[in-house]
C-alpha cells in the first residue's frame, strides 16, 4: 500500500496517507507529472513568494515582540536607553483568537431528499464524532491563528489503515511555513490553484530506510546545496540538503492537477520516491484535494497576508514615539559661552542625572533650554497613534474593555459594531471549516464500510450510540417502532416477550431486516451553525423582570422561564404538577388512561405488521428455495433414519419382503418408494 508523507504541526512528525494506489518512480507520462516540470513549480512557488513571505515572518515577529531592527537596539544601548516595547498587537490577536475558541461552532447535516431525513442526522452525529477523535478544532484554532498573523494556513486529511484492517481518518495540521502553493492563485480558498503541498526535512538515513529503492535520487539531492529562506531546515539554512555530521535532505509532498483529477507526488530534486492518482472522490463522485488552505487577506500581486500587516506602521509609531518623548525626558539641551565648562563630556554625563551637578566657570553664559513644546508635541503625536491603532481590529468594546456603555444591550451593541469590521475574516473561516468538513465526509462515505459506531453525548443524563452499517433485525425494528409510538420500556419489554413466545414471530425476530446508516447511502448538505452570544440580552431583560417586583409580581413560571437555570424545564414540569387541582389530577388521569388505550392498538396494529413482515419473508424465502430447485425433475421422498420411524408390526396375511438386489435391508436406505 502506498503512503504519503504527512507533517504534524511540530514539523518533526511524519504521517502517511493510506493511499491503496501502488507507488512508482517512473517520470513517464502515464505515472504523471514529469519530475523536471514538478522541481519548477515548486522553485516558482518559493521563488515568487519570497517578499510575501519574508513580511509573513516580519508580522509574526511583531506578534512576538520582536519589534525593533538590529541597528535601531543598537542605537538605543549607545544612547543608554532601554528597548522598551508597548505592544499593542498580540492583545488584539491574542482576543480574536479566544474568540474563535469560545465560540466554536459545530457542523450540522440537512437531507438533500425526503428519504434523506433520519440520515442527516445520522451524519452530524458522525462529522462531530471526527471533530472530537481527531481534535479537529485545535487544528482548525491554529489555521485561524495563521490566518490573523502570517495571512494563510491549512490542514490535511489522511487515511490510515488500522491493525484490524479498517480505515481510520486523520487530520494534519501544516506548520504555515511548511506550506507552499501555486503563485498564479488569486482565489482566498485556493480554489484555482493547479497545485500546492508542503516540505518536510528527513534525516537521510531515515529517508533512505522508507524509500530503499530512491537512494540515487536522494544522493543526488544530497549534492544540492544552495541557500533559501522560509522552506530551510531548521536551524540550518540550506535548500535542498544540509551537510555536517547529520545529513538532512527535503522532501516535497505535492497535490497536483491533470486534466480534472488531483495527483499527489512525494518527490526531491534528485527524483520521485512516489506518485499516485489520488482516489479520494466527494458525494457527487469527483476527485477533491485532500489538502485544505485559506488565507485572510490577497493583494494584487496575490501575496497573501492577515490583520496583523495593517497595525505594523502603527506599531512602528507608537515604539518610535514612545522612545523619543522617553530621551528628550532623560536629555537636556545647553546653551553657552565657549570656556563656561572645563569639560564638555562631563558636563553632558552630569546633566543626563537626575541629581547631577555641573560646575561653571564666572564670567561664561550656561543656560539650560527648556524645550516643553517639542515634548509636547511628542506626547501628542503618540496619543494619536495609540488611538489610531485602537480602531483597527477588534476595538475596546468587542475586547470587553469599554466600561462607559449603561446596559447590557449596549454592550452587545458595541460589540456588534466592533464585530462588522472582522467580519469578512469570520466569514472566510466559516468557509473554511464548511469544505474541510465536505472532505471528512467524503472519505467517511468512501472509506467507512465497516459497522462501526459513535458514542453522542448531547444531553448531560443520556448518553446514545448511533451505528453505521449496522444490520437490524426484525426484533430491534419492533422495538424501535413501539418506542417510537411512546411506549413506556414495561410494555415494549411485555410485547417484545410475546412475540418471542409465538412459534411463527420468534423464527423471523433474529433475521436481518435492513441496513441502517449506510454512510455510502446517505446524501447530505453540510452547514456550519452558528451560536449567537445572547447571555448579555437574556440577563438584562431577566433583571428588569425582578426589579418590577414588588409593584408588578408574576407567577413563578414566569421568573423560571426567563431565568438562564440549566433545567429549568424540569423545574417548570415539578411546579405546575405541585400547583394541580384535584380536577385537573382526574383529568390528567384520564388522559393517561386514553393515552395507554391508543397505545395498545398501537401495538396491536406493530405487532401486526412485523407478522405481515414475517410471512413476506417466509413466503419470499419458499419462493427463492422453490425457484431455485431444477426444472422438470421430480423428487421422491426420502427416509432419512430407521430409528426415528419404528417399522410396522406385520402380522395376519403380510410376511416380510427381501429387499431386491442391489438394496440394502436397512429401511433408512431406500429412496424410491413407489
Amino acid at each position: 500500500m502506498a503512503a504519503g508523507v504527512r507533517a504534524a504541526r511540530n514539523g518533526k512528525k511524519q504521517l502517511e496517507n493510506a493511499l491503496a494506489l501502488r507507488p512508482t518512480n517512473d517520470d513517464r507520462p502515464e505515472h504523471g507529472t514529469p519530475l523536471e516540470r514538478l522541481v519548477d513549480w515548486f522553485e516558482d512557488a518559493e521563488e515568487v513568494s519570497e517578499d510575501a513571505r519574508k513580511y509573513s515572518e516580519r508580522d509574526r515577529d511583531y506578534y512576538d515582540h520582536k519589534q525593533l531592527t538590529a541597528e535601531e537596539t543598537a542605537e538605543l544601548r549607545r544612547r543608554g536607553q532601554p528597548d522598551v516595547i508597548i505592544n499593542r498587537i498580540q492583545p488584539k490577536i491574542n482576543y480574536l483568537i479566544g474568540f474563535e475558541a469560545t465560540n466554536r461552532t459545530d457542523p450540522r447535516c440537512f437531507p438533500r431528499t425526503p428519504q434523506d431525513e433520519d440520515a442527516a442526522g445520522a451524519a452530524t452525529d458522525a462529522l462531530r464524532y471526527v471533530e472530537d477523535s481527531t481534535e479537529l478544532d485545535v487544528r482548525m484554532s491554529a489555521v485561524w491563528e495563521n490566518m490573523l498573523i502570517e495571512g494563510y494556513g491549512g490542514i490535511e486529511l489522511v487515511i490510515e489503515q488500522q491493525a484490524d484492517g479498517n480505515n481510520k481518518l486523520e487530520v494534519v495540521g501544516w506548520d504555515w511555513d511548511r506550506l507552499f502553493y501555486d503563485p498564479h492563485s488569486r482565489k482566498m480558498d485556493f480554489s484555482d490553484a493547479r497545485y500546492m503541498g508542503g516540505v518536510l526535512w528527513m534525516d537521510y538515513e531515515d529517508a533512505v530506510a522508507k524509500w530503499p529503492d530512491a537512494t540515487e535520487a536522494l544522493d543526488a539531492t544530497l549534492a544540492e546545496r544552495t541557500s533559501t529562506q522560509t522552506y530551510d531546515d531548521r536551524p540550518e539554512w540550506k535548500r535542498w540538503s544540509s551537510g555536517g555530521s547529520r545529513k538532512r535532505v527535503r522532501i516535497v509532498q505535492m497535490y497536483h492537477l491533470e486534466r480534472g483529477t488531483w495527483w499527489q507526488c512525494i518527490y526531491t530534486k534528485g527524483g520521485k520516491l512516489e506518485s499516485m492518482e489520488v482516489p479520494f472522490r466527494d458525494q457527487d463522485g469527483k476527485s477533491f484535494c485532500p489538502m485544505f488552505l485559506q488565507s485572510a487577506f490577497v493583494n494584487r500581486k496575490n501575496e497573501r497576508y492577515g490583520l496583523v500587516r495593517s497595525m505594523v506602521w502603527v506599531q512602528d509609531e507608537i515604539n518610535k514615539r514612545r522612545s523619543k518623548a522617553l530621551h528628550r525626558l532623560s536629555m537636556r539641551q545647553v546653551r553657552s559661552e565657549r570656556g563656561a565648562v572645563d569639560d564638555i563630556d562631563i558636563a553632558r554625563k552630569e546633566l543626563s542625572k537626575p541629581d547631577g551637578w555641573v560646575e561653571t566657570n564666572p564670567g561664561f553664559q550656561f543656560e539650560i533650554l527648556a524645550n516643553p513644546d517639542q515634548l509636547t508635541a511628542e506626547l501628542t503625536m503618540l496619543q494619536e497613534a495609540k488611538s489610531e491603532i485602537e480602531l483597527l481590529g477588534p476595538n475596546a468594546a468587542l475586547q470587553g474593555k469599554e466600561d462607559n456603555a449603561p446596559s447590557g444591550r449596549a454592550i452587545l451593541a458595541n460589540q456588534q459594531g466592533g464585530q462588522t469590521e472582522i467580519s469578512v475574516l469570520f466569514d472566510r473561516y466559516a468557509g473554511f471549516k464548511k469544505r474541510v468538513y465536505q472532505g471528512i465526509w467524503s472519505l467517511i462515505r468512501q472509506y467507512k464500510d465497516e459497522e462501526w459506531w459513535v458514542r453522542v453525548t448531547d444531553d448531560e443524563k443520556n448518553v446514545r450510540f448511533v451505528g453505521f452499517n449496522r444490520r437490524v433485525t426484525f426484533a430491534e425494528e419492533m422495538a424501535k417502532q413501539l418506542e417510537a409510538s411512546g411506549n413506556p420500556p414495561e410494555l415494549i419489554q411485555q410485547e417484545m416477550q410475546r412475540a418471542m413466545a409465538d412459534p411463527m414471530m420468534s423464527a423471523q425476530m433474529q433475521q436481518v431486516m435492513r441496513i441502517e446508516n449506510q454512510p455510502t447511502q446517505m446524501y447530505v448538505d453540510i452547514t456550519i451553525e452558528n451560536v449567537p452570544d445572547v447571555a448579555n440580552v437574556a440577563e438584562e431583560q431577566f433583571q428588569a423582570l425582578v426589579q418590577l417586583a414588588p409593584a408588578v409580581t408574576f407567577p413563578p413560571k414566569v421568573y423560571l422561564q426567563a431565568s438562564s437555570l440549566r433545567n429549568k424545564d424540569q423545574l417548570i414540569q415539578e411546579l405546575e404538577g405541585a400547583q394541580a387541582t384535584p380536577e385537573q389530577l382526574q383529568l390528567q388521569q384520564e388522559l393517561a388512561a386514553l393515552e395507554m388505550e391508543e397505545k395498545r392498538a398501537s401495538v396491536e396494529k406493530i405487532r401486526a405488521e412485523i407478522k405481515k413482515l414475517g410471512a413476506d419473508a417466509l413466503k419470499a424465502s419458499v419462493e427463492a428455495d422453490m425457484a431455485a430447485l431444477p426444472q422438470g425433475v421430480i423428487t421422491e421422498p426420502r427416509i432419512e433414519s430407521s430409528a426415528s420411524v419404528p417399522p410396522p408390526e406385520l402380522t395376519g396375511d403380510f410376511e416380510q419382503q427381501q429387499p431386491p438386489p442391489g438394496m440394502s435391508g436397512d429401511m433408512g436406505a431406500i429412496n424410491g418408494i413407489g
